[in-house]
């Protein structure tokens, strides 16, 4: 066995040569960025949350139990779209036209809503 070649067995018995890459990505340098980027979700998620709590209740004079339901139904789909994301790039589209797709969509409904970004000219 070379020491830059290394032999693996594939499911079907095939023996296969792979080289390996001199560079290793990810792995534990990758971590504190990881984390940071989880702490600052965290943040923002949590100052989000007690802004649009006030906003519901106060400015569109919905009632608590409404608000609450609108953003734990916010936030059930905002967990759930980057899994539906993830799914699409691994199975049919890949990672660049997943995003490049993504973001088109994304950029399209916001300047559909941005006319109707007033609410209380709505009431």
């Amino acid at each position: 066995l070379d020491m830059e070649e290394e032999k693996s067995i594939r499911g079907n018995g095939e023996k296969e040569k792979e080289k390996k890459n001199g560079k290793q990505r990810g792995g534990i340098r990758t971590l504190p960025f990881i984390l940071a980027n989880e702490v600052c979700d965290r943040f923002a998620s949590s100052g989000f949350h007690a802004n649009m709590i006030s906003y519901l209740t106060q400015q569109l004079n919905m009632p608590l139990v409404s608000a609450s339901n609108t953003l734990s139904n916010f936030n059930g789909v905002s967990s759930l779209t980057p899994l539906l994301g993830a799914f699409i790039a691994d199975s049919f589209a890949g990672r660049f036209w997943t995003i490049v797709v993504a973001t088109i969509i994304y950029e399209l409904v916001i300047s559909y809503m941005l006319p109707f970004s007033n609410p209380l000219e709505l009431l």
